[in-house]
């Protein structure tokens, strides 16, 4: 969520990775088994379960269907009543226990959000380049013990980077689309997005890429420690070419789409995606997208994005991943060894792997979740952000039947008789346009089933930003249904949210400290509970201190104020005497 509001700030487009941490699994690989086989055979058709995606048919009324075996009870209790921008998939490795589409056409105007319309799957792509590199790695062709300069002779640093190194996110190179300062050798934000413009819109060639690989600073050395860069998948792509003598996305249909039977899959085109792309007009503006709002790099985003799938191709990869259709043994476990925060082309989560990825105006999630009784549980959504609509209608409001009014901003005040605040905003700070503030995007960015029901139950006010070149912070003011936020049906208390909030945007193992206090404090007249939280903000690289506020304002609404002050020595004084 920090991301999200620190694009806000920066109008920064990123391909990003979640940013609702949740502590690292204690368990390991080493007792996992995987039937394994031949790799140079295709995989035959599974035998289709009566609970199968292809016999699951939704109407224009009916939007969602639920598995109704008794044996499935608890697991449709827990994961399925998703809603989405998009589509969204529950299953095991034998049946579908849930599919939601959203009520709206894909870009022909007719054919409505199913099962098989295909989205960008952003980073989420890096998976399928992790299990191209172990099997070359598996045939012979490379070890992950190669050091770059095997295949780059000019790239002397290459010499200490292995293979392994950048399959872990631990080669410290810096990012080259969402660091591109230190990789392009650039400097300053009209330079930035200019080089990002150039990126998305496929005009950087291999060539320019390599030459700045070559002559870009590391930010650590080598095997070190883990830090998320897209540059070290899209080099693997280059490794992947290099070894195999194929391009990338021939050698990925190959060894996987048709091996698993993905029809609808493709890696590095344009014009085949079907989500329709909303919002996006400033995109087109920066030169981000191409001028229907679809992503178009697919030379420059290969290996570390650039695949276009749907929910029924999405599965077919999953199960014959985690069912040992793909990889032997011995680079399953490769793939799923955790190294200080990244496996290879995955995550480590304490009930299983996922990935995520943001492609500007789509977001994605695919999480593989371990079973003891069903296998593995695969949870993939697809969605489109930005502004959506559904219909002729917004995206559900999630005060509706609250009695809640929106706020007023004038003459450098801000009111809200519903919740009885009101606040002057000094000179100086700016409002952030209410367009800029997507619940469901921000909510697709959450790890935690229970982190994106209480983000889409929230109503982003109005907010503000600092325009000081003397100071940096922003002010939200939020409002909460208690009853959409509650993840158990039972009351939802200030102290709640104020958990809840906190474990998603902050571990101590990432550094935050919100153990910094929490009290009951008067602000502008009314009672609120405050908590206060500080650490170092890694994107905008400032140390950042977080006041956050939290009362009801009846038994349905709850009023949330969140300032963000990027300095360390902020005190909650200061805005709190803004209060009248």
């Amino acid at each position: 969520m920090k991301k999200h509001l620190a694009m806000i700030l920066t109008v920064a487009m990123l391909l990003s990775m979640s940013s609702c941490a949740a502590k690292p699994a204690e368990e390991t690989t080493d007792d996992m088994a995987f039937e394994t086989t031949d790799a140079t055979t295709v995989t035959e058709p599974e035998k289709e379960s009566e609970y199968s995606l292809s016999k699951i048919r939704l109407t224009k009324d009916v939007r969602s269907w639920v598995n109704p075996e008794s044996k499935y009870a608890d697991l449709v209790a827990s994961y399925c009543k998703e809603r989405c921008n998009g589509a969204y998939l529950v299953a095991t490795d034998e049946d579908v226990l849930y599919l939601y589409c959203e009520d709206a056409a894909e870009k022909d105007g007719t054919t409505i959000t199913s099962q098989d319309t295909v989205f960008d799957m952003a980073s989420v792509s890096k998976t399928f380049t992790a299990v191209a590199v172990l099997k070359l790695a598996e045939e012979g062709k490379l070890t992950l013990e190669d050091t770059l300069d095997k295949y780059f002779p000019e790239y002397e640093t290459g010499k200490k980077i292995t293979i392994y190194d950048l399959l872990h996110m631990r080669s410290g190179i810096p990012d080259y689309c969402n660091d591109p300062d230190p990789f392009w050798n650039i400097s300053g934000a009209d330079a930035a997005d200019q080089k990002l413009s150039d990126i998305f819109l496929d005009k950087i060639g291999d060539e320019e890429f390599l030459q700045a690989l070559y002559k870009a600073p590391l930010d650590f050395e080598p095997g070190t420690q883990f830090e998320y860069s897209n540059s070290n998948y899209h080099i693997l792509a280059f490794v992947i070419e290099k070894v195999s003598g194929m391009k990338y996305c021939d050698y990925i249909k190959e060894i996987i789409f048709d091996k698993c039977g993905m029809t609808k899959t493709t890696s590095m085109a344009k014009g085949d995606m079907t989500y329709v792309a909303v919002d996006y007009e400033e995109l087109v503006k920066y030169g981000f997208t191409d001028d229907k709002g679809y992503p178009a790099c697919p030379n420059n985003c290969r290996g570390d994005g650039g695949i276009h799938s749907c929910l029924t191709d999405m599965i077919k990869f999953d199960r014959a991943l985690f069912t040992g259709k793909l990889l032997n043994g011995q680079s399953m476990k490769t793939l799923l060894t955790d190294e200080g925060g990244y496996c290879c082309g995955l995550m480590k989560k304490e009930t299983g792997y996922m990935h995520d990825g943001s492609s500007l105006t789509c977001a994605t999630l695919n999480r593989i979740i371990e079973s003891d009784d069903f296998g593995h549980i695969y949870e993939i959504r697809l969605e489109r952000t930005g502004a959506v609509h559904k219909g002729e209608g917004e995206t559900a409001d999630p005060m509706e039947g609250t009695g809640f009014q929106k706020g007023v901003f004038e003459n450098n005040v801000y009111s809200n008789e519903f919740a009885g605040i009101r606040v002057n905003i000094p000179q100086g700070y700016q409002q952030i346009p209410q367009d800029k503030l997507s619940a469901s995007e921000i909510a697709a960015n959450c790890d935690e089933e229970k982190d994106k029901r209480r983000e889409l139950a929230t109503w982003w006010d109005c907010s503000f930003y600092s325009i000081d070149d003397n100071i940096h912070d922003n002010v939200h003011f939020k409002y909460v249904n208690v009853e959409l936020a509650s993840s158990d049906g039972q009351t939802y208390t200030a102290e709640d949210y104020l958990d809840d909030f906190c474990n998603c945007n902050m571990t101590k193992e990432d550094g935050w400290n919100k153990d910094e206090g929490r009290e009951t404090v008067e602000v502008g007249g009314k009672e609120y509970i405050r908590q206060v939280y500080s650490g170092y903000d890694d994107y905008v690289e400032l140390s950042e201190k977080s006041f956050i506020y939290a009362r009801m304002v009846d038994d349905k609404v709850m009023s949330v104020i969140w300032i963000i002050a990027f300095y360390e020595d902020a005190d909650p004084a200061i805005y709190e005497k803004w209060f009248k």
